[in-house]
């Protein structure tokens, strides 16, 4: 016990400094955000035992908590939605595109489904009404289900 005592006594800024580096780089690894804010709680408890402050270790330990659990709320409830809401870069997500694109029937439809041609690519599609559509009609692509282009047909 005596060795647990000396060890929380030792705490001091470059020990946070420490821990708040281990914790960005398996930050670094996860790329979850959540080690993030312990990381930034251990900076700030470290700041906190500089010696013109110098806070005992219970009170290291106490900031720790509450300002990881604090800062884990608001970046969980506040900042990761925002991080997550402009991740949409559009990348292997090219099927998204052809909303509201014409394309080219370049095989007959059989029960509302077929084949359509839109630039070099030809893609598999369905009417949204299942009515069917013959070879060389345009028709606007209206969803994309999958890999399934979902059209609605010019008259």
């Amino acid at each position: 016990m005596d060795l647990v005592i000396e060890f929380l006594q030792g705490l001091n800024i470059w020990w946070w400094l420490g821990l708040a580096g281990v914790l960005l780089i398996g930050e670094l690894i996860t790329g979850t955000t959540y080690l993030l804010w312990p990381a930034a709680a251990a900076l700030i408890t470290g700041l906190l035992t500089l010696p013109f402050i110098g806070i005992d270790w219970p009170i290291q330990l106490l900031v720790f908590s509450v300002v990881s659990v604090a800062l884990l709320y608001i970046g969980d409830r506040f900042v990761k939605p925002r991080l997550k809401s402009g991740s949409e870069s559009g990348l292997n997500t090219r099927a998204t595109y052809l909303v509201g694109e014409r394309v080219t029937v370049v095989g007959a439809f059989s029960g509302g489904k077929g084949r359509v041609r839109h630039g070099d690519t030809e893609w598999t599609a369905r009417t949204e009404d299942g009515a069917d559509i013959n070879p060389g009609d345009r028709a606007t692509v209206r969803a994309v289900d999958g890999t399934t282009l979902v059209l609605a047909s010019e008259a």
